[in-house]
């Protein structure tokens, strides 16, 4: 990373209208200026008649950085330097990885989510975005549920329609074949009642005690029952930061990125713009086919 020459603020704010489309998110008023930066393998968009006078278009190229979506943009001007790349996001990338100059800055393509590793982020850094979406258990709780008791009953429930363990089919494929089969009521009725006992011995993981210092929309988008989260959640006392919870009312759950858009359509707010913390490779998946920004609950201090 390279100290501007603070050129790239104006340009970006001039041109959102045109970027916005492009990199799927408003971007932050200003760039990251990195030199020689290996784009080989992003995904590449040209956006032309853009910039003006001697400028005759911008390539950018679509990336995400620790977990952020992000985008390169390359003024195409005769003469300009070639080793520098100007990097746009949602947020100012140098405040949210209190990024310093000499620093690498690491780019993986969109599909590239899953950081557990990443960069840490300090937790009131989340205000930079417009709003943020938790998964519940394992992010902000831990339910204390029986699954193996809730297995047996599943188990017992789908024998015709499942072909050896049931443990070992991902959640949205059991949900699916019982959607198919005219079961999913019972299978949601077992799983809740479980869930239910669960949420009333859940305990706080660290990232609760984050959310009072968060000025902006939360949303909880779970695959638990919604109103086990929402016993979970008034138990420990958090419940009023919470705007609204969307959990398994729907054979439609993570991760389809559905039950995020609704979170956001309920908060007023952009999936752009806005950030999913989750702690299962299946909400990365969720943040990827959303187009949402993601980080993992390791990353946050």
């Amino acid at each position: 990373m390279v100290e501007g020459q603070g050129k790239g603020a104006y340009f970006i704010e001039e041109s959102k209208g045109e970027l916005e489309p492009v990199v799927g998110f408003i971007p932050f008023h200003g760039t990251l200026n990195l030199r020689n930066v290996d784009t080989r393998g992003l995904q590449s968009e040209n956006i032309e008649e853009l910039g003006g006078g001697e400028c005759k278009g911008v390539v950018v190229h679509l990336c995400r950085i620790n977990g952020i979506v992000a985008g390169t943009t390359v003024p195409l001007i005769e003469g300009y330097p070639e080793e520098i790349t100007e990097v746009i996001a949602p947020v100012k990338l140098r405040k949210l990885f209190d990024l310093k100059e000499e620093d690498e800055v690491v780019f993986s393509p969109r599909e590239e989510v899953w950081k557990p590793n990443g960069s840490i982020v300090k937790h009131e850094n989340i205000n930079l975005f417009e709003s943020v979406i938790f998964d519940l258990d394992q992010t902000l709780v831990h339910l204390d549920v029986d699954w193996e008791g809730s297995y047996e009953e599943l188990k017992v429930l789908m024998q015709e329609y499942v072909e050896g363990d049931i443990t070992e089919y991902r959640h949205e494929d059991v949900f699916q074949i019982a959607e198919e089969n005219g079961l999913f009521g019972g299978v949601d009725d077992i799983l809740t009642k479980y869930e239910i006992e669960g949420a009333k011995k859940a305990s706080p993981l660290k990232l609760i005690e984050f959310l009072d210092k968060l000025s902006i929309p939360i949303s909880v988008c779970t695959i638990n029952s919604p109103k086990a989260a929402k016993i979970a959640l008034e138990g420990l006392g958090v419940m009023d930061k919470i705007e609204c919870i969307i959990g398994r009312d729907s054979a439609i759950t993570k991760p389809d990125p559905e039950p995020l858009y609704r979170c956001l359509e309920h908060m007023g707010t952009s999936k752009g713009n806005s950030i999913f913390i989750g702690d299962a490779r299946s909400d990365a998946e969720t943040a990827y086919r959303a187009e949402m920004s993601y980080l993992h609950p390791d990353q946050l201090v």
